[in-house]
């Protein structure tokens, strides 16, 4: 009988530590999912700046190539190029806006984040391609596992 006791007691132990660790692991993954929030939240909005960017740029360039055609108009019906104040400082600051929008679009181009370290750059790209010790995190990976069993 003392032997089943003790079999049951380190039983007990061994569920009592299982416990602690599923509940620091259970820790863990909340804090990491809070973390992870505000970090969606910012890539998301920042997915939709450079969107927001790109549109901005093409009405930009379609404004400018309509100040062109009307200058080309204007000077082939006179026969001589009309200077006018106006029109060149709009044309210089859509030009100037074009120039600093395309500049950001190479940076954007260049590297998404520039902020973010090497490491964490393929961090965020291992969790976005859902490879790793990622797959189990994504929806997504999960169903794909589950069809593959």
């Amino acid at each position: 009988m003392d032997n089943l006791s003790q079999r049951y007691l380190r039983l007990c132990q061994a569920y009592s530590q299982l416990a602690e660790r599923y509940t620091k692991l259970d820790i863990d993954h909340m804090t990491l999912r809070e973390r992870l929030v505000p970090f969606l939240m910012a890539f998301k909005y920042y997915k939709q700046m450079a969107e927001q960017l790109s549109a901005e740029k093409l009405a930009m360039q379609q404004e400018i190539n309509d100040l062109r055609d009307r200058y080309q108009t204007l000077a082939s019906q006179t026969g001589d190029v009309p200077v006018n104040a106006e029109l060149l400082a709009a044309l210089s600051e859509a030009e100037g806006q074009m120039a600093l929008i395309e500049e950001t679009l190479k940076e954007q181009d260049t590297d998404l984040d520039p902020n973010l370290l090497p490491m964490e750059k393929q961090l965020l790209e291992e969790y976005t391609a859902g490879v790793g010790d990622f797959q189990a995190l994504l929806p997504h990976s999960s169903s794909r596992s589950e069809g593959a069993s």
